[in-house]
């Protein structure tokens, strides 16, 4: 569940550096605990959205003392009734003492100890006469994931955080390389999507994969993630159509951004062998062969996949209308399904987005076949 409101708390801060502030994990799984005991019937389709909003609320109760990047939510659920969710939670999720405001001092009480189920003394700037003010850098020191001073021996703690990750979380490159594309190519929507998609596959259940492939070929993976994630995206706001002609070049230029986000991406940790560790330059037939494993082992068929839909919508290019009952009803693309019923879009087959993955898998993959056939299978051709 921690992995899941990091997750949420990233994409509401995307400038947000990849290593968060305990303090703000902290509150949004307290606030998430104590939903679920004062707001145990929501609606199916508010349910859904349950963790998203706590994490929301966390964000805008610690933005000033914790001075948070821009906070910009893309709810899961139609913005009308994110807002219903979000000011009911608020209101029903004790805020006493809220967040004291910079400089100001405060009275420690013993109601005052705990606030939402974090103590609270933790956020305070307390004026204390036997110290000076702490400076800047040492109040950020705890935030920092870069280690030790130039000449400093790192400690064992300091030396387990910067291993972590090798097995239990996604390499250190996925999260900087995924906002360098995205903000590079105008797609800062799709950046949570892509990285959603990275831990479906490589920690299904927060546990790493048992297929190799996986972990031997992760940059051709993430290559073809992020071709299927903004082919859909495009499928859905536009005519752009993937055929043999424009697959080529379209590949070309992806292998060509991946290159550029080896030498421009910054990735923040001490040591760069492991910051880009799992990272390979790529050729196009591993990039034809991660397009098409990736769709031979029904990795689309997630929910990261299918929720591109939702993001499109949340952008505007599909309005959703809301009666009086609050139901609701049909945009001017399509219907939109509730979450508790059984008409859901993966059991669609024949939806628009389904036909515009098929297209595109299909066109990827006459695109292999008449390169290997102009080849004559004496050498692979590299048209780029």
């Amino acid at each position: 569940m921690s992995r899941q409101i990091e997750q949420a708390l990233l994409s509401l801060m995307p400038a947000q550096a990849d290593v968060l502030p305990p303090q703000l994990v902290q509150l949004a799984e307290s606030l998430l605990a104590q939903s679920r005991q004062k707001a145990s019937t929501l609606k199916a389709d508010e349910d859904v959205a349950r963790l998203y909003a706590c994490a929301h609320l966390a964000c805008d109760r610690l933005k000033i003392v914790l001075d948070l990047p821009p906070i910009t939510p893309r709810p899961p659920i139609p913005p009308r009734n994110y807002k219903r969710l979000y000011d009911y939670l608020e209101k029903i999720l004790p805020s006493t003492s809220s967040t004291p405001k910079r400089g100001t001092p405060r009275r420690r009480t013993p109601s005052s100890k705990a606030v939402d189920g974090v103590d609270a003394t933790s956020f305070e700037e307390r004026p204390l006469p036997s110290r000076g003010t702490p400076s800047k850098e040492s109040s950020l020191a705890r935030f920092q994931t870069a280690s030790q001073a130039d000449g400093d021996t790192p400690t064992k703690s300091s030396a387990r955080r910067s291993t972590r990750n090798v097995n239990h979380e996604l390499p250190f490159w996925v999260r900087p390389v995924t906002r360098f594309l995205c903000t590079g190519t105008e797609n800062n929507q799709l950046s949570s999507t892509i990285v959603a998609a990275m831990e479906a596959v490589m920690l299904p259940a927060g546990r790493r994969a048992a297929d190799e492939w996986v972990h031997e070929n992760t940059t051709a993976l993430f290559a073809a993630i992020y071709f299927y994630v903004t082919m859909r995206a495009k499928a859905l706001t536009s005519e752009a159509e993937v055929n043999s002609e424009t697959y080529l070049p379209l590949r070309k230029d992806i292998i060509d951004l991946l290159d550029r986000a080896r030498e421009e991406a910054e990735v923040k940790v001490a040591d760069e062998h492991l910051a880009w560790s799992g990272w390979s330059t790529i050729k196009p037939k591993a990039f034809d062969d991660a397009v098409a494993k990736v769709k031979e082992r029904g990795w689309l068929d997630s929910d990261w996949y299918r929720g591109i839909t939702d993001i499109i919508n949340a952008d505007g290019t599909a309005d959703v209308q809301m009666g009086d009952d609050d139901e609701i009803g049909l945009g001017q693309t399509g219907q939109v399904r509730r979450a508790d019923t059984m008409f859901q879009d993966r059991f669609d087959y024949l939806s628009e987005g389904r036909r515009a993955e098929y297209k595109i898998w299909k066109e990827a993959t006459l695109a292999r076949i008449s390169q290997a056939m102009a080849s004559n299978g004496a050498m692979e051709v590299d048209p780029a």
